[in-house]
Order: structure tokens, then sequence, then C-alpha cells
């Protein structure tokens, strides 16, 4: 598992988001393109390795051979097979837009040219960690049409002495009825829409 890194900024919702990531595959993981020491720190102590080199460096240099890009531009989706004879699946360190901007196609996957697989994860805008989550089930065999992938999240949470409501205009997976979110997904969430917004965080203030 590939994350490459394209935020100038690891603030606490995007730290939750690549904190999941690890859980799901450990030291597996490999976060690219950090540029920062500190960055490179703070990624460390979620227990994943990290490198200054981006995953384009990489692959030109054949130290990966066989990447698959997760795109949502890409025009094929992933399939079970697809991940047969890949030695590293690409996911975009981006904090989604609404509308999304194309950025892992322009960033990733066009400098790639042919050599990367590109497939999408259906046709909404997934979360990195919900990307993460649904790379592990068709991994597993799973076809993305028997996942319960649903559109949009709205819930309300109290921070401090504010009651917040907050809808996220993304893709999430559901489990059992519940949607998958990394802990204290929804509390990091509500207090980026209280305080960050208007001062991002980076590594070192973590």
């Amino acid at each position: 598992m590939v994350v490459e890194h394209l935020e100038e900024c690891l603030s606490p919702w995007l730290a939750s988001e690549y904190g999941y990531v690890v859980r799901l595959f450990g030291g597996r993981t490999l976060f690219t393109n950090v540029k920062q020491p500190q960055t490179r720190e703070a990624i460390g102590r979620l227990g994943a390795r990290t490198t200054d080199l981006s995953v384009v460096d990489l692959v030109l240099a054949s130290e990966i051979r066989r990447p698959l890009v997760l795109d949502p531009r890409a025009r094929e989706a992933l399939k079970p097979e697809d991940l047969e004879g890949v030695d590293a699946v690409v996911i975009g360190g981006i904090m989604g837009e609404h509308p999304p901007r194309g950025r892992t196609s322009r960033e990733i996957t066009s400098k790639l040219a042919r050599r990367a697989l590109a497939r999408n994860l259906g046709r909404y805008q997934l979360t990195i960690a919900g990307a993460a989550y649904v790379l592990k089930k068709v991994a597993e065999g799973f076809r993305l049409e028997s996942l319960d992938i649903r559109f949009g999240l709205k819930f309300s949470v109290t921070v401090g002495s504010y009651s917040v409501t907050i809808e996220l205009p993304y893709a999430f997976p559901y489990e059992n009825g519940e949607p998958v979110l990394p802990e204290n997904y929804l509390k990091v969430v509500a207090e980026k829409s209280l305080i960050y917004e208007s001062k991002p965080i980076c590594a070192q203030e973590l």
C-alpha cells in the first residue's frame, strides 16, 4: 500500500485518515512524497514508513514495477483480479473537495502514463480511509457491487459548548448498517469545521 502525500499540512483530520490506513495495512504502508521532516516524524509515529521521493520517482526508478492507482477518474472499476501481480496500490493522500478536481489523475496517474493500471472505486468520491477499506475488501475477493457504499454523511456532534451538524459530500462504506470510520473521526471533523478551517494545522503543531 502506497499513499502519495499531496497536502501541505498534516492536519488532525488527515492524520486520522492516515492512521486508519496504517491500522488496516500495518507495516506494509509506505507514505511517499513526504518532504517535511516534521511530517515524516508524525507519520512515523503512526507506524508507517515514509520517503521524500514521490511514487512517480519510485516507479521510474523501477523500485515499484507494477503499480495500480486508485483514481476516481479511471475508466474501469477495480476488480479482485486486477490486484494479481500488482506490487503496489497507490492512494492519493488528498483531502477531498466538492466537486472533485481530479487531483489524483493530474498528480499521479497522468505522470505514470502507461506504467500503471488505473482503477476507480465506483462513481462517487471516497475519503482516504474509505478507499483503503474498500481496497482491502476487494483484495479479500469481494466485488464492488457487493459492498454497501453510500453517498453523503450527515451527523451532529457536540464540541465544547457548540452543537454542530455537518454534512460530508463523500461516499462511505457501511458495515452492519453503520459507516466505517476512523476512531473519533466525527469529533475530529467537527473540530476542523470550527477551528482548523481558519488556521491550517501543520505537522509540527500536532
